[in-house]
Parts: structure tokens; C-alpha cells; sequence
């Protein structure tokens, strides 16, 4: 047994759906203003996240830089300590104890003396017309010849 449904018959009378008037030219610009404010206000609120996510990082970053730094420390007394109680049967207390402050005492100079050459590279950068390191390759001009 099928069931039939009955529709009713569509009129050709029925008056038409009235469309939305469209917005002014005003009405128009406050929508755009108020669009772009709210993006620039979601980018803010995002920026602000990532920054704060940023700085999370770098502090953690931080701590465990500083507490490498200690540890680094910790092994270089460990070292020291170390090479004087190796050297005690060999030139005595008091001579493990001199051996082992010249030594220190001559790799510091040496690191002293290697920043001292870095940084008359730095001055020689912000002079007037720096040398080129030997290192490096000359520079060449869109010729081929030597700059």
C-alpha cells in the first residue's frame, strides 16, 4: 500500500521575498573599521602569547646556561685539585702547588692575550678602511678583476 502525499499547488501570487536594503557608504566603512580592529587586536593578543612564550624559553634557556657555567667551574677546580694531588709524589706539596698555579697562571695569559687580538680585530673593523684577512678570498667585481 503506498500513501500519497498531497502538495499544495504553488501560486504564482505569492509576493516576492524583499532583499535586505544594502548598507550605506558609512555603514560600510564602520564594518571595515571595526573588521580591521578586531584583526589588530587578535594579531596583538597573538604577538603578546608568542612573546610570552618567547620569554618562558629564554629564561629557562638562561638557568640552565647559568647552572652549565657553575658546573663548568666545579670541573675546573676539580682539575686543578686534581693535577696538585698527582703531582705531590713527583715535586712534593709545594711544588705540585707552584706547578700547578704557573700553569693556570700561564693558560690565562693565553686566553687573555688571544681576546686582547680579538678585540684590536673589533677596532680595526670600525676603522676608516679595514685590512682584508688573509683568509679570505679577494673580492671580485662583477668583471672578474680584483676589487
Amino acid at each position: 500500500m503506498t500513501q500519497v502525499y498531497e502538495t499544495a499547488p504553488v501560486s504564482d501570487t505569492e509576493p516576492p521575498v524583499e532583499e535586505a536594503p544594502k548598507p550605506g557608504m558609512i555603514a560600510q566603512l564602520r564594518g571595515l573599521y571595526a573588521d580591521g580592529r578586531e584583526l589588530i587586536d587578535a594579531e596583538i593578543g597573538f604577538q603578546k602569547a608568542r612573546i610570552a612564550a618567547v620569554g618562558q624559553q629564554v629564561r629557562a634557556m638562561a638557568i640552565l646556561a647559568i647552572i652549565g657555567l657553575v658546573l663548568i667551574s666545579c670541573a675546573l677546580i676539580a682539575l686543578v685539585v686534581g693535577t696538585m694531588i698527582a703531582l705531590i709524589p713527583v715535586l712534593g706539596a709545594w711544588g705540585a702547588m707552584a706547578a700547578t698555579v704557573a700553569g693556570s697562571l700561564l693558560l690565562a695569559v693565553l686566553c687573555l692575550w688571544a681576546a686582547a687580538g680579538r678585540i684590536g680585530k673589533i677596532s680595526a673593523m670600525f676603522a676608516g678602511d679595514p685590512e682584508p684577512d688573509a683568509g679570505l678570498p679577494p673580492e671580485t667585481g662583477a668583471n672578474g678583476a680584483v676589487a
